[in-house]
C-alpha cells in the first residue's frame, strides 16, 4: 500500500490526524484501499489467464478422429464395408489408435519446436481438449469388449477375468446337477423339431424300437437345495405330437442349463435350434436342418440333404461324411468338411480357417472377400483367416475372385479364372491343358503346364518382367514399364492369358498327372471324423509295426538258439570230451 498516496482530507474535514479524530471515517478508507488492491490484483490474473490461453493452440488430433469416425460410419451405412468386419478388425487392432494419436501429438509438438526456434514471441503449446481425451477413453473401452468377444465367444477385458454366461450363473449360487430319462412313442417317418434354449444337443439315428429317448443333464445355479429341486422340476423337457410332427422344447430359465442327448430312429427328420449350446448330429437317413445362435455344429453320417445357419463368429462347424447336398449360412469361425458327395454350398462370413477334402459335387464358396466354386474336389482346400488359399487336385471349370491372398493352385483340370489384387497368384494345371486366366494387381503369377503342351498365350506384365521355360516365348527386360508377349506354342489350343502388375510373370512345364476322369468311391458312411481316423490309422500302423518287431525279435532267438546248439554239438564232439 506504500504505493498509493494517502486519502486527502476532503473540504471542509477537520484538521487532525488523518482526518481529525473520526476513526469510523479512517476505517472505511482503508477497507476502499484494500478493495481497489484487490481489484487490481484480480484484473491482473485475468490478464496472465487471457495471455495464457493465447498462447494455447488446439491439436489437429480432434478433427482427424472425428473424420475418420466419419468416414468409416459412411462406409458401413452405404455397404462398402461390412460391419461385423470392422469390429472384428477393430476388436485385434485397436491398439494401433492411441499408436496413432501419439504420433500426430509427437509431429505436432516437433513442428512448433522448428516453427518457434527464432521466434522472440512467446512459446505456445498444444492441447488436445478434454472431449476429444473422453472419446479416445471411449474407443479404447469399446476396442477392450470386441476383443473380448472375439476370443473364445467370452469376453475376456484382463487376463484371467473372463465374462462369459457361466460366470454369470456362478454369481447365482452353487451348481447343482441331476439328470432324467424320457422316451416316448415316435411315429414312423416323423420330424423332430427341438428348440433348446440353452445347453448341448445330441441327436443319434440309432433307435431301433420306434421310440425317441432324451437323456436329460441338468445345471442349475442357486443358494439352497431347496430353490435347485424347484427349478430341475420346471426344467423338464415337454413334447408335442401333432401327426407326423413331434416337437421337443425346453424352457428358458436364468440361472440353468439342459444338455439333451437324444436317440431317434434314423428315418427322422431333426430340425434343431439351439441358442447357447453346441449341436451333434449323427446317423441320420432323412433331411436335417440346424440353427446354432452361439455354439458348434457337427454332423457326420447323414444321407439327407443338410441346410444349417451359424450365427456367432467365434463357433466352428464341421461335416464329415454326408451324401446330401449341404447348405451352411451365418457367420462362424473354423470349417472342415470332408468325404462329402452332395453339392456345398456356403455363403456368409468366416472367420477362422476352412478346410475341405474329398468332396465329389460342386463348390460354392462366397464370402464378401472370396468368391470360389469348382465342379470336384478329389484333394483338398486350404482357406486362412489371414492370407493363404490353396487347392490341389480340383475339376474345374475353377472360379476365383478375392483380395489380398497368396494363391496356390496344384494339379486343377478344367478351365481356371482367376482374379487378385496384392498377392502372388500360382497356378498348377493338370493335362489336358484347358483355358487359364489370371488377372493379377500388385502381385506375380507364376504358371505351370504339362510337358509337350500346345496352347495359345497372351502375357501383360506393367513394371514386371517375363520369363519362360519354353525356348519359343522371348524373356522381356524387366526394367522395360510394360511388357507384352503373345503368340502359340505348336499348333496352339487352350489359350493361357496372364495379365498383372508390380510383378513378373513366369512360364513353368513339369511332368504331370492327370486327374481321374471318374470321380473316387464314395466314403463309407462313418460317425468318426477325420482325427479319429486318423489315429485309427496310425494304431494299426503302430500294431503292424510291433507284430513285426515281435516277429524280428523271434527270428533272432531262434537264429540265436540254433548257433548255440551247433557251439554245443561241436563242443561235444572235441577230443577233450
Amino acid at each position: 500500500m506504500a504505493n498509493y498516496p494517502p486519502p486527502y482530507p476532503p473540504p471542509g474535514a477537520p484538521s487532525g490526524p488523518p482526518y481529525g479524530n473520526d476513526w469510523k471515517y479512517q476505517r472505511r478508507m482503508l477497507k476502499e484501499q484494500a478493495r481497489a488492491q484487490r481489484d487490481i490484483i484480480r484484473a491482473q490474473r485475468e490478464a496472465y489467464r487471457y495471455q495464457a490461453r493465447s498462447l494455447r493452440r488446439s491439436s489437429i488430433l480432434g478433427p482427424l478422429v472425428l473424420i475418420t469416425i466419419g468416414i468409416i460410419f459412411l462406409m458401413i451405412q452405404t455397404g462398402h464395408m461390412q460391419a461385423f468386419r470392422f469390429w472384428e478388425w477393430y476388436g485385434r487392432f485397436w491398439p494401433l489408435l492411441l499408436v496413432g494419436a501419439g504420433v500426430v501429438m509427437l509431429l505436432e509438438w516437433a513442428y512448433d519446436q522448428y516453427t518457434q526456434s527464432d521466434s522472440t514471441q512467446p512459446r505456445y503449446r498444444r492441447r488436445i481438449g478434454g472431449g476429444v481425451f473422453t472419446l479416445l477413453v471411449l474407443l479404447g473401452i469399446t476396442g477392450l469388449v470386441f476383443s473380448g468377444i472375439r476370443d473364445g465367444g467370452h469376453t475376456r477385458l484382463f487376463n484371467g477375468l473372463n465374462i462369459n454366461q457361466d460366470n454369470i450363473d456362478e454369481f447365482l449360487g452353487d451348481k447343482h446337477e441331476s439328470d432324467q430319462s424320457i422316451a416316448q412313442a415316435f411315429p414312423a417317418g416323423a420330424s423332430l423339431s427341438v428348440n433348446n434354449p440353452r445347453g448341448d444337443v445330441t441327436i443319434s439315428g440309432t433307435s431301433d424300437d420306434n421310440q425317441i429317448h432324451v437323456a436329460v443333464h441338468k445345471e442349475v445355479y442357486t443358494r439352497s437345495d431347496a430353490d435347485a429341486d424347484t427349478k430341475a422340476q420346471r426344467l423338464n423337457p415337454t413334447f408335442n405330437v401333432n401327426g407326423n410332427s413331434v416337437s421337443l422344447s425346453v424352457p428358458a430359465m436364468e440361472g440353468a442349463r439342459a444338455d439333451l442327448t437324444i436317440t431317434v430312429p434314423a428315418t427322422a427328420s431333426p430340425t434343431v435350434t439351439a441358442n447357447h449350446g453346441d449341436v451333434k448330429i449323427s446317423g441320420i437317413k432323412a433331411t436335417v436342418m440346424v440353427t446354432a445362435n452361439h455354439g458348434d455344429i457337427e454332423l457326420s453320417a447323414i444321407t439327407g440333404p443338410i441346410s444349417t445357419r451359424i450365427n456367432n463368429g467365434d463357433s466352428s462347424f464341421s461335416a464329415h461324411s454326408i451324401t446330401g447336398a449341404l447348405t451352411l449360412e451365418g457367420r462362424g469361425r473354423d470349417t472342415t468338411l470332408s468325404d462329402l458327395s452332395g453339392p456345398v454350398t456356403m455363403t456368409g462370413e468366416f472367420f477362422g480357417d476352412t478346410h475341405l477334402e474329398h468332396i465329389r459335387g460342386p463348390i460354392k464358396f462366397h464370402t464378401s472377400r472370396t468368391d470360389f466354386q469348382l465342379a470336384r474336389l478329389d484333394g483338398d482346400v486350404s482357406i486362412s483367416n489371414n492370407s493363404d488359399l490353396s487347392a490341389t487336385d480340383a475339376l474345374g471349370p475353377v472360379t476365383l475372385t478375392t483380395r489380398n491372398r497368396n494363391i496356390t493352385l496344384e494339379r486343377i483340370g478344367g478351365d481356371v479364372s482367376v482374379t487378385n489384387r496384392n498377392g502372388p497368384v500360382e497356378v498348377t494345371s493338370a493335362p489336358p491343358l484347358s483355358n487359364v486366366t489370371v488377372e493379377n494387381r500388385n502381385g506375380s503369377v507364376t504358371i505351370t503346364v504339362p510337358e509337350q503342351s500346345t496352347f495359345a498365350y497372351q502375357f501383360d506384365a506393367t513394371n514386371g518382367s517375363i520369363e519362360s521355360e519354353f525356348p519359343d516365348i522371348k524373356a522381356t527386360d524387366e526394367d522395360s514399364r510394360k511388357n507384352n508377349v503373345s503368340g502359340t506354342i505348336g499348333k496352339g489350343g487352350p489359350l493361357l492369358r496372364v495379365t498383372t502388375s508390380q510383378g513378373d510373370v513366369s512360364l513353368k512345364k513339369a511332368s504331370l498327372l492327370p486327374l481321374p476322369p471318374i470321380p473316387p468311391a464314395p466314403p463309407k458312411l462313418t460317425a468318426l471324423p477325420p482325427d479319429a481316423k486318423q489315429a485309427i490309422r496310425e494304431a494299426n500302423a503302430a500294431a503292424r509295426e510291433a507284430e513285426k518287431e515281435a516277429a524280428a525279435a523271434t527270428r533272432e532267438a531262434e537264429k540265436e538258439a540254433r548257433e548255440a546248439a551247433r557251439e554245443a554239438k561241436k563242443q561235444s564232439k572235441s577230443p577233450d570230451q
